[in-house]
């Protein structure tokens, strides 16, 4: 995340070369001088909008273990690293030849950091703390004299400063340096330099009471430190990506400073552990995170072992967490809602209290399922801990019963194995009643397993959890998985965890042909890494986070799931009347997300924005014309609804326009000639 592209890595190795070049220079000649310490901190030089600050105590020992780790030699062989990776271990025989360098800079405290100068451009500074060696006169001659006349050396006076500027003729770069408080401070940008000088009068990022809580807690702990201040984060975001992430945007309002040691031991395990401050006076996931309390994970019981991904959520009030997830909305988002679930509730006389929010435990898990052959994009499931069995069957039974009563919606109920799956054809339903986080559960099929109530989009997915739940093939009887955890709390206010090799599968649906090219190329160093997991608590107002990523001498393998048989989605065809089934695949029938029972038509668009589908709508159902296009904007499918069911003339048609098919329905069943 430091850099741009392999390009600008590779001139950091150049920066660091020379500036181990100009302070071997000096000690040459002066190494009588070094002793004694400086009691200025370096983070007082650090200019104040620094967005990403790497702090290290002992750099040759960090630099030592990473470059030499089994980890590092794995990944180097990543074609954006290879070349990379030549340039360090010339680097590397370079300081193990100079053995002076150790005595030079070991044990002293180096810290970089990455500032934007101008809009949308980034620079890096350096300062080392070097001692008596800062306190020599005229350095400019003495370098000029041991490096020559390819690197001429002048000097300017700036704010009462002596700032010196060495030209690298042959690649034409400028190094500007300066010494400062017993700190050689260095850079390649002039106007970085020239922001440390001026920042010894304020020392704003040192005096920050948000920096201190944080830094005092992690400070010599582990190789390096590395602090992140999000007010400057979204701008760096949009320098190295091209864009700022979504759910990315606000982090300057909702976070004050991250700050974490990196450690890496002798199995390969690599650790960042650290603090996270939250403001609270803006409400956000953050706050509504450590405000939900530390709970444990007794939803691995059920989760199946070989997943994608997981997040799991801990709540201590219920009704306090869904309040909390509320604020994050912004004013017209919030009315919109509330106006929608007052209609949901006075509708089907439903109380989101009494027959939701009552039920619901201290855990809610979001699951990113194997990937398999049905055909999705996106199997999700998410868990919801209630507790008691008995008390989510039965107000969710009471749910059901009264939408049913009220509207003429499609359910359906499979028994499977003992386990009674259920569907109701009404989609949008579970983010109304749970909102945001469980957005992604488009279809409701849901089913409960012990005090698990468990959603999907797709009861296939289901059907595999509940085979993995009876054959023992959960997360709580992986040793693999209980291994790793083990690296944990247990109980925390989230965790996260990825299976890498199957999450890494599953990021063909979230990258480019182009991104995912690459990554395959990769994909065997990658998957060196099958366990990673990241963890938040509580800690004095505090986020406390524990990131951690296991390393592997073996590659992980992944085989996507196949189903054999007919599809379980066929035994979902639901009932219109007594004798009467509609396929839910057929393309005449296809799924529509209605998101507001009142709205007169519903819409769907690509990403890219241009139109999926339209259709009108009358009381909550489709009624009405129904339009689907191509991505190229030609129409795909065209039909008429009513009162939920096609009815009518329904064609399909190719991306060039042609006619494939034409169905003359009744009531959603095909006329015959």
């Amino acid at each position: 995340m430091l850099f741009k592209n392999e390009t600008a890595m590779k001139r950091l190795l150049r920066i660091f070369i020379f500036l181990i070049i100009i302070c071997g220079v000096v000690y040459t000649a002066y190494r009588y001088f070094l002793s004694g310490k400086s009691s200025f901190q370096s983070i007082y030089l650090v200019p104040s909008n620094a967005v990403i600050m790497v702090e290290t105590d002992a750099v040759f020992d960090a630099w030592d273990k990473i470059i030499h780790s089994k980890s590092w030699k794995t990944v180097s062989h990543i074609e954006a690293l290879a070349e990379l990776d030549k340039e360090i271990r010339s680097l590397d025989s370079l300081i193990s030849e100079k053995l002076f360098l150790f005595r030079l800079l070991d044990r002293r405290k180096v810290l970089m950091s990455v500032h934007e100068y101008v809009p949308g451009r980034f620079g890096y500074l350096y300062s080392i703390n070097i001692g008596k060696i800062s306190r020599l006169r005229n350095p400019e001659k003495l370098i000029g004299s041991l490096l020559g006349k390819d690197y001429p050396v002048t000097k300017r006076i700036y704010a009462g400063q002596t700032i010196y500027e060495m030209l690298d003729r042959s690649s034409g770069d400028m190094y500007i340096f300066s010494f400062l408080h017993d700190k050689l401070i260095f850079s390649t940008n002039y106007l970085l330099l020239e922001a440390s000088v001026k920042e010894t009068e304020k020392m704003t990022i040192g005096r920050n009471l948000h920096f201190i809580e944080i830094s005092k807690r992690i400070s010599g702990k582990g190789l390096f430190s590395i602090y992140i201040q999000y007010q400057y984060l979204p701008s760096y975001l949009q320098y190295i990506m091209g864009n700022t992430p979504e759910n990315m945007q606000k982090i300057d309002e909702e976070l004050t400073f991250s700050g974490a040691s990196f450690s890496l031991d002798a199995d390969g395990m690599i650790s960042l552990e650290g603090y996270t401050g939250v403001n609270n006076e803006v409400y956000s996931i953050y706050t509504t995170v450590l405000e939900a309390g530390n709970g444990g994970m007794k939803s691995m019981e059920v989760i199946p072992a070989e997943i994608a991904s997981m997040v799991k959520i801990s709540i201590s009030d219920p009704t306090v967490y869904f309040n909390n997830s509320l604020k994050q909305l912004n004013p017209q988002e919030y009315e919109k809602y509330m106006e929608t679930m007052r209609k949901l509730e006075k509708k089907f006389r439903i109380n989101t209290r009494e027959h939701i929010l009552s039920w619901i435990d201290d855990e809610i898990v979001l699951l990113q399922t194997k990937p398999s052959n049905l055909g999705s994009k996106n199997e999700f499931a998410a868990i919801i801990k209630s507790k008691g069995k008995k008390a989510a069957e039965n107000n969710l039974g009471y749910i059901v019963k009264q939408i049913r009563k009220n509207a003429p919606v499609k359910f359906k109920t499979v028994v499977y194995e003992g386990f009674t799956i259920n569907y109701l054809s009404f989609p949008g339903l579970i983010k109304l009643l749970f909102g945001r986080m469980l957005s992604k559960i488009e279809r409701p099929y849901y089913t409960q397993i012990e005090e698990f109530v468990i959603f999907s989009n797709h009861p296939q997915t289901l059907k595999n959890i509940i085979d993995d739940y009876k054959k023992g093939n959960t997360l709580a009887g992986s040793p693999g998985f209980n291994d790793f955890s083990k690296q944990f709390s247990r109980r925390s206010s989230a965790f996260c965890y990825a299976d890498i090799p199957v999450f890494y599968n599953n990021l063909q649906h979230f990258t480019g042909a182009e991104a995912w090219r690459k990554l395959e190329k990769n994909k065997r160093y990658i998957n060196h890494f099958p366990r990673a997991g990241i963890e938040m608590e509580n800690k004095d107002e505090l986020l406390h986070l524990t990131i951690k990523a296991l390393y592997s001498d073996t590659a992980g393998s992944f085989s996507r799931i196949r189903y054999d048989g007919d599809d379980f989605l066929q035994l979902f065809s639901v009932e219109t009347s007594e004798n009467e089934a509609i396929p839910l695949e057929e393309w005449y029938n296809p799924d529509v997300i209605i998101k507001d029972l009142d709205a007169k038509k519903a819409q769907m668009l690509y990403d890219e924005g241009t139109l999926k589908y339209e259709v009108e709508l009358r009381n909550g159902m489709k009624h009405g014309s129904f339009r689907e296009y191509f991505r190229n904007g030609k129409l795909k499918i065209s039909g008429r609804f009513r009162n939920d069911i096609p009815d009518g003339t329904w064609k399909l048609y190719d991306e060039n326009g042609t006619l494939l098919m034409e169905r003359e329905l009744k009531n959603g069943e095909e006329i015959s000639e």
